[in-house]
Order: C-alpha cells, then structure tokens, then sequence
C-alpha cells in the first residue's frame, strides 16, 4: 500500500472549527473590517501595510479602498504549483508521467476558480468576464500543493491508505480589475487533519477534500466583502 514519504507532509485540506475561525478572521483583516488587527503604521496612499494576525500566515492590505465601489467579479484563471518537497517519481510502481502531473494541476485550478465562481455568484455577487470599472479581479492562486495520493495512470493503479491527505496553500491577491492596483494578498496554509488511523485515499476523496476547504474559503471572502461594502 502507498502511503508517501515518511519525511514529507502529509496532509492536503481541513475544515475543522479552528480552520473556519482562522478563515474568517482572514478575510475580514485584509479587507480592513472594524474590529480587526491594526496597521502598525500609517499607511501611504500606494502602500500595502502588513498586518500580524495570530494563525494567519502573511497578508497586507491598502487601507483607503473603498469596496462600496466593486458590485461586479472576475475570478482569474487559477494557477497551480507543487511543494518543492512532492515528488511525482515517489507514486506508483513507475512515478507520475509529465501529463499526469499536469493533469492534476488543471483539475485542482479548475475546481477552484469554479468554487469562487459559485460561492460569490450565490452570494449576489455579479460575475464578468472581462476588466470594467467597478470590478474586482479575485486571484485564488495555489501554491505548495502536496497530495499524499495522487490518481495513478492504469499501469500504476492501487490502493492507496493515508493518515492525512496532504496540504496546500492559498495564494490570494485581490486588484481592481481596469488598472490591476494590488488592494490585498493574503497567504493561509491548510494542512489536514491526522485521523489516528489509515484510511483510503483516491482522487474522489480528494477532490472532496479540495472542494470543501475552498468553498470555505470563498465562502469566508464573500462575507467579509459584504461587511466591507456595508461599512462605507
């Protein structure tokens, strides 16, 4: 059975209440909500400022953007890259092919642009395709992704059991969409829950897993975006 490298990471996603708090309170301080952190210096009219959240990786914010004025989104295709630590040669009885590889960055960009897309569309949130005046471009990029279990081509193909899925981390940059100004970023690692015992990983779990950490946080920024449209 495969259970990945003892050395490496071992998780992908959670979503437990930690994880949701830790989500909220992210949003809510690059959108520079009341009650948040405070910039620990006064902010220039082009500066992003950082702010020190505690369980909160890195962010930084402007502080004079009025979100009142964004009513429409353009989530941006979402780009995808691996921990310098997962290595594809490590799965299966002859490694991940090049393609497969690729295959499972286009499924994982795919599913999360199209959680954005839906989480904010639900929200009341008009979705565009294209730069105009009062949108706001969302890039929900992901980095260090680490999948215990990735889907093996055919030839390769077993079961597979994991304690923890893997990790990956949320690269978010939001910019007004005409003149591309960087208005926030914030970086939040997700690593998964360890579940005491080995259980069975495939790409139907794992996708599972993904889809449900990053509605989460879309879900997180949808709400944070009304609160700040509602305080100007």
């Amino acid at each position: 059975m495969a259970t990945g490298r003892a050395s490496a990471p071992r998780h992908l996603i959670v979503t437990s209440f930690g994880t949701q708090h830790r989500l909220a309170l992210l949003a809510a301080v690059i959108l520079g909500l009341p009650g948040t952190a405070s910039d620990a210096r006064a902010a220039g009219p082009d500066e992003l400022v950082p702010v020190n959240v505690k369980g909160i990786d890195s962010m930084r914010r402007r502080a004079d953007v009025n979100w009142a004025t964004y009513d429409a989104v353009l989530v941006a295709p979402v780009t995808v890259s691996f921990s310098k630590l997962w290595d594809p040669r490590d799965y299966g009885r002859f490694g991940l092919r090049p393609r497969d590889v690729e295959r499972i960055r286009s499924k994982v960009a795919t599913l999360a642009q199209a959680t954005f897309v839906k989480v904010l569309a639900e929200g009341g949130y008009r979705i565009v395709d294209r730069a105009d005046a009062g949108v706001l471009q969302v890039e929900p990029n992901i980095i260090d992704l680490y999948v215990n279990a990735p889907d093996l081509p055919d030839e390769n193909r077993h079961q597979s059991y994991v304690l923890e899925a893997g990790e990956m981390t949320l690269a978010l940059e939001l910019r007004d969409a005409v003149t591309g100004t960087l208005l926030a970023e914030a970086r939040d690692r997700q690593r998964g829950i360890d579940r005491g015992r080995f259980t069975v990983a495939n790409s139907v779990t794992n996708r599972a897993e993904a889809e449900r950490v990053l509605r989460g946080w879309a879900t997180r920024l949808r709400d944070s975006l009304d609160a700040a449209r509602q305080t100007r």
